[in-house]
C-alpha cells in the first residue's frame, strides 16, 4: 500500500490539518505493519529548511526534523527513491495513525513530496488469504 502526497507550503505556514497522510485510506493502519516514509524538498539549495515530526500511533518516531533537499537541477528527481530518501522505517499495529507534520519556518515558499510506503507483517493467526 502506498500514499503519495506533493505540495507546497508559504513562508511561516503550517499544513492544515497539520498531517501529510490526513485523509487516505491507508492513514490508519488495518493491521500490523512495517511503514517506510521517505519525505523530500525538491527545491533548490536555497529554499532548504521545511520541518516535519512524525509519529505512528502514540510514538514519536521521528522529533521535528529538517526534509532533506533534493534539488532536481542537480539530482535529476523530484521525488523520494527508495534507497536514498526513506529514512524513517518503524511498525505499527492495526488503528495506528501515521502523521508526519509540516512547518515552513523558511523566508519563501518550499515544496515537498512525500510517500508512505505500508507493508503488511501478517498477524492474522496463521490463516492464508482468500479462502
Amino acid at each position: 500500500m502506498i500514499i503519495k502526497r506533493d505540495g507546497s507550503l508559504t513562508t511561516g505556514s503550517t499544513l492544515n490539518p497539520n498531517n501529510i497522510w490526513a485523509g487516505s485510506t491507508y492513514e490508519y493502519l488495518r493491521g500490523p505493519s512495517y511503514v517506510n516514509i521517505g519525505i523530500i524538498s525538491p527545491t533548490t539549495a536555497a529554499l532548504a529548511g521545511l520541518l516535519s515530526m512524525c509519529l505512528i500511533g502514540p510514538s514519536i518516531v521521528g522529533e521535528e526534523f529538517v526534509v532533506p533537499n533534493v534539488d532536481p537541477a542537480i539530482y535529476g528527481l523530484n521525488t523520494p527513491q527508495l534507497a536514498n530518501n526513506f529514512y524513517i522505517q518503524a511498525g505499527g499495529v492495526g488503528g495506528d495513525r501515521l502523521v508526519n507534520t509540516l512547518r515552513n519556518p523558511t523566508a519563501g515558499t518550499v515544496a515537498y513530496d512525500a510517500i508512505a510506503q505500508i507493508v503488511p507483517s501478517g498477524g492474522n493467526g496463521g490463516g492464508r488469504r482468500g479462502r
